[in-house]
């Protein structure tokens, strides 16, 4: 088995993150037919709150786990530490198992105060919470066994087991759905139900390959890698493994990972209460609002946030070994600099291209009649998303070079933002509201955590703003070209049907893609990938 590159690991992530979150938005289509047009909207506001506060108790289970064990298994490994690696493996399985165990019981048990304190007092979250609390049971020793295999270099394998869990979930709940609203002639509620068991057989079968992908990493590491604690000097023995130590470790990386989860409750409750209290709005007019951005829009921008995700899981573990080898200033200095072309690189033309296929986005994926409201809900939640990619990567990286506590100052920050501009915002523009507020604050943060990377490793020079500069204008070329070729397009193909709007997206697909491609190539922004291509893990 051959390590994955920098590149290597980063595609594979990015693949198999775009292909979930493909197939997470894909499934929408014939669900949203299956529910029907008259409860479609309370059936994705609802959907939407359950797994918002699912979300919410699946980051307190991995509890940032994933992430810290990729960070400590590729430094113990990158030294020859093998047997660490293992007890680091076999302790946290035990320990966040226990966690899941709890957590479930909570969810279970008391899915009636859960649903008063996250969901403003909705009642019709309770039964699918219920359903959801059993997939608590394997999700922690799922993230650990991710965060191990990731540490290993292996991260290909690590991603394929999410297009498996994907592709597991994503199937049973259109056979529940189907057979239930079709067959059965059953409502909407029981479809939800058995929609969010869903998690449980994917999370399940994910876990199984995981388990076998294990057995052969395992078998990669030969006798002559391995270096036990007494080969190692004194001073660079690590301490004793205990759940105290993991958890210092975790948190901070948990914190990072919880943020949008936390805003996206906050958003269902304040606006729900800013609609009802305030506005006095109906309870459809809230559902059918709060399905559009926190639900529909949601989904689809999730494509991007798996970019960014594809991109920080892969620098964790490699700068995470630089720092354990004390390798030179110059070479870190050097792999930040990938990064931040790389993750602009990626990025920034995804965003755009979304913006400029917006409206048959939303005609695909909900309905052409949402299309005008819906596509600039869409447009406001690409920035969201793009800020948020940054902010996530930046706050990662600061973690990793050990300014965890200047990490949590800035995610205070912007939980204090939120807080503040979410009520004038919200009453100043609507639906548009809680998107800016939360685009307001990663926007803030992600400029002081930019800061004092900078301040640390000198990462901004004169050639790098000119690589940068040079993917901004390609990017927006792209964007203009994509807009006019739509525009276009639907001059002769309507837009109005699902198929219509698949087959302009499609087309402009195409172009924005070589046009991107060209301008790139020509510009020599390309070759980031083969600077990406040869930077090692460890």
């Amino acid at each position: 088995m051959k390590k994955d590159s920098l590149l290597k690991s980063s595609l594979w992530i990015s693949l198999s993150g775009i292909l979930s979150r493909i197939l997470s938005v894909i499934y929408i289509i014939p669900w949203n037919i299956w529910i029907g047009p008259i409860a479609v909207g309370a059936a994705n506001a609802l959907y939407g709150k359950v797994y918002n506060i699912y979300n919410l108790f699946l980051i307190i289970a991995t509890a940032g786990i994933p992430s810290a064990i990729s960070k400590e298994v590729a430094a113990h490994n990158a030294l020859g530490r093998f047997d660490q690696s293992e007890k680091l493996f076999k302790k946290y399985t035990i320990y966040m198992s226990l966690v899941g165990v709890v957590l479930a019981f909570i969810m279970f048990f008391g899915a009636k105060y859960v649903a008063i304190v996250l969901a403003a007092g909705d009642m019709r979250v309770v039964t699918p919470i219920k359903y959801l609390s059993v997939a608590m049971l394997i999700i922690p020793a799922l993230g650990i066994l991710r965060g191990y295999i990731q540490g290993y270099a292996f991260i290909s394998y690590s991603a394929f087991s999410q297009v498996i869990e994907q592709i597991a979930r994503v199937a049973y709940m259109l056979y529940a759905t189907y057979t239930i609203m079709i067959l059965q002639k059953g409502n909407y509620m029981t479809a939800v139900n058995q929609s969010t068991l869903a998690s449980f057989i994917g999370a399940t079968l994910a876990y199984l390959f995981l388990l076998w992908i294990r057995i052969k990493v395992r078998r990669s590491v030969t006798v002559t890698d391995i270096k036990t604690t007494t080969d190692i000097p004194t001073d660079e023995n690590t301490p004793d493994i205990n759940f105290n130590s993991m958890l210092r470790s975790a948190i901070p990386f948990l914190l990072v990972d919880t943020i949008m989860t936390v805003l996206q409750l906050f958003d269902q409750t304040t606006f729900s209460w800013i609609y009802e209290l305030i506005l006095h709005a109906s309870q459809r007019t809230i559902d059918d609002l709060y399905a559009m951005f926190g639900f529909q829009a949601n989904k689809l921008i999730m494509v991007l946030v798996s970019l960014a995700i594809s991109v920080s899981s892969s620098v964790i573990p490699a700068l995470s070994a630089m720092i354990s080898r004390k390798v030179g200033t110059e070479q870190i200095q050097k792999l930040m600099r990938n990064i931040v072309q790389f993750t602009v690189f990626i990025i920034l033309p995804a965003t755009f291209g979304m913006i400029a296929i917006s409206r048959q986005l939303w005609t695909v994926f909900v309905f052409y009649d949402q299309s005008i409201l819906g596509s600039k809900v869409l447009m406001v939640s690409c920035f969201e998303a793009f800020f948020y990619c940054v902010f996530m990567i930046l706050e990662n990286i600061l973690q990793v070079s050990h300014h965890v506590k200047k990490s949590l100052i800035y995610l205070a920050i912007a939980y204090l933002l939120k807080v503040v501009l979410q009520l004038p915002l919200t009453l100043a523009m609507g639906v548009y509201g809680p998107l800016v507020a939360s685009t307001i604050a990663f926007m803030v943060m992600g400029h002081f955590a930019f800061r004092l990377i900078n301040k640390q490793f000198q990462v901004v020079d004169k050639a790098l703003g000119k690589k940068l500069l040079r993917i901004l204008i390609d990017g927006l070329i792209m964007l203009v070209v994509v807009a006019v070729a739509d525009f276009l397009v639907v001059k002769v193909i309507s837009d109005a049907t699902k198929i219509g709007a698949t087959i302009v997206i499609i087309i402009c697909g195409l172009i924005g893609v070589a046009v991107y491609g060209f301008l790139s190539y020509k510009d020599g922004s390309l070759n980031i990938l083969k600077d990406i291509r040869d930077t090692k893990i460890y």
